[in-house]
């Protein structure tokens, strides 16, 4: 892939002058992307979830109009992994880290004039951190804020589904296909973390109860779900979905 394609929406790209001359910079829309470095497995590079952002982000944004006011600060790649602690190749940031650097994100964009913010989370790991910050910026800031959520249909088993949620078939299919040279799928792996006979309430995740877990507690290898079936062919039908999935919610947030 060409990365990135989307220069002339990308904020570090522009010099002062260019994003001072930036029309109605209040009613426009900042896309900050939030992943995480970290291990996935044997088979896939630790930058899975940052580049994932990007990979979406490079796709969704060529299917807007170039009327549309919709700008990307610069991404968020190192963010809340300690539950891959334990496994080379995984960097962390503690939870008030990462809320400082949304935090200040969010107080660079406001001083350049911009009031709209909508973060593209990539890793489940931040999730809550995310939440609350993105609550502290509208409540401090008065910024309107978003947080996006543009589902799109994947075709695996009912067991997949429910319990494969790292460096599984989805992310290791978008990865075979988006970025060949940095896979080796020889070395997919499978490690379930509950069956679908289980019928207790209290799982890892997706139900009524959950619990802290580490990967390690789970998985020897680093993959949760089964990553051996995944193919360059569906990731690449998977990814266009995506795609499109992100270009209609951007398109509802802008418009």
């Amino acid at each position: 892939m060409t990365w990135p394609s989307y220069r002339n929406r990308y904020l570090p790209a522009m010099t002062l002058r260019q994003i001072q001359a930036l029309p109605q910079k209040a009613d426009a829309l900042v896309v900050l992307s939030t992943g995480a470095i970290e291990q996935h497995g044997p088979h896939l590079p630790v930058g899975v979830d940052a580049l994932l952002g990007q990979m979406f982000l490079n796709r969704a944004l060529l299917l807007l109009d170039s009327a549309l006011s919709v700008y990307c600060a610069p991404p968020i790649q190192v963010a809340k992994s300690n539950e891959h602690d334990g496994f080379p190749g995984t960097l962390i940031l503690s939870r008030e880290r990462l809320r400082h650097q949304i935090a200040a994100v969010g107080r660079q964009l406001t001083d350049w004039g911009f009031r709209r913010l909508a973060i593209l989370n990539t890793h489940g790991g931040n999730l809550s951190v995310v939440k609350s910050s993105l609550r502290e910026l509208h409540m401090k800031l008065g910024m309107e804020v978003h947080l996006i959520y543009a589902p799109y249909p994947i075709e695996v088993s009912e067991r997949e589904a429910a319990f494969g949620i790292h460096a599984n078939n989805l992310e290791s299919s978008l990865m075979y296909h988006a970025t060949p040279n940095m896979v080796d799928p020889k070395m997919a792996t499978c490690c379930w973390s509950g069956s679908l006979e289980d019928s207790r309430i209290l799982k890892s995740q997706q139900a009524p109860a959950t619990y802290a877990w580490k990967t390690l507690d789970i998985s020897r290898s680093g993959t949760i779900g089964d990553a051996t079936g995944a193919t360059a062919e569906q990731g690449a039908v998977w990814l266009q979905r995506a795609a499109d999935a992100l270009a209609a919610e951007l398109r509802a947030l802008a418009g």
